[in-house]
């Protein structure tokens, strides 16, 4: 029987999944194959949920066709949440080493979340065009990526939320995503204007999704990806009381 912390990792996984979802989705034998116009690697790649009936190679050839017919690379999702080990079939499929390892940060929040102490951060229930609009000129979206992007924001099917930290002239200084599920919110595309930086306006972004996630949703818990090198981000979250790593994660691609 799996622990408390298994049971614990494979709901994250699955608060993850649903909080960041694809444009389209194939489930092949245990894989999840997601597809969303190459938009973030996340909504277009493979991740291994239980091992199938088929052989590793057998099976990978199976997903690579699927790619090949969307036009994008085959990327795998490896993440220590799965029980499959398919490293070796990858090496000898022509997979390159990891890339962009990134963490699934965790806390509890049965202790009354954090509040910012530079300005009052807001969270919007639903997706309007100037929160959208100010992530997209945060993020430097091309006219295309921002259609993509607003399409798998459209996309998501549990309760959302959209927080706003303002500046003092009302200009959007910070912005955080987070979807609920199961219990558990997921933080996503926390983003601080540049000229911003450095006033707490992301911890109160963040700050309020918890706040929102905990009294609105019921959420008993909170979970949020970061890349493994982002000493920044790992900092800030820290901060917010991320304190647990639940899983890790990193992606491999098929090498031209």
């Amino acid at each position: 029987m799996a622990d408390n912390k298994d049971v614990l990792a494979r709901r994250v996984e699955e608060a993850c999944l649903n909080g960041w979802p694809a444009l389209k989705t194939v489930w092949l034998d245990g894989w999840l194959l997601r597809f969303s116009h190459g938009y973030t690697k996340r909504a277009n790649s493979i991740s291994l949920l239980w091992p199938g009936a088929r052989q590793p190679g057998e099976q990978i050839r199976s997903a690579e066709a699927f790619y090949t017919h969307h036009g994008l690379p085959t990327i795998f999702r490896l993440s220590s949440v799965s029980s499959q080990d398919i490293g070796t079939a990858l090496d000898e499929a022509g997979y390159g080493p990891g890339e962009d390892e990134s963490c699934v940060l965790y806390r509890d929040l049965a202790a009354a979340p954090p509040y910012g102490e530079h300005g009052v951060a807001f969270v919007q229930p639903s997706l309007d065009d100037s929160w959208f609009e100010a992530h997209a000129r945060l993020q430097k979206f091309s006219p295309a990526t921002a259609a993509h992007a607003r399409a798998l924001f459209g996309a998501v099917a549990v309760p959302a939320g959209y927080a706003v930290s303002p500046a003092e002239d009302g200009r959007p200084a910070a912005l955080a995503f987070g979807a609920a599920h199961d219990g558990i919110v997921c933080i996503n595309a926390v983003a601080t204007d540049p000229a911003f930086r450095r006033r707490g306006h992301a911890y109160n972004a963040v700050s309020a999704l918890l706040a929102w996630a905990r009294d609105e949703q019921g959420a008993k818990g909170a979970c949020l990806p970061v890349v493994a090198g982002n000493d920044a981000g790992r900092s800030l979250y820290r901060s917010l009381a991320f304190s647990t790593e639940i899983s890790r994660y990193s992606y491999r691609r098929k090498v031209a």
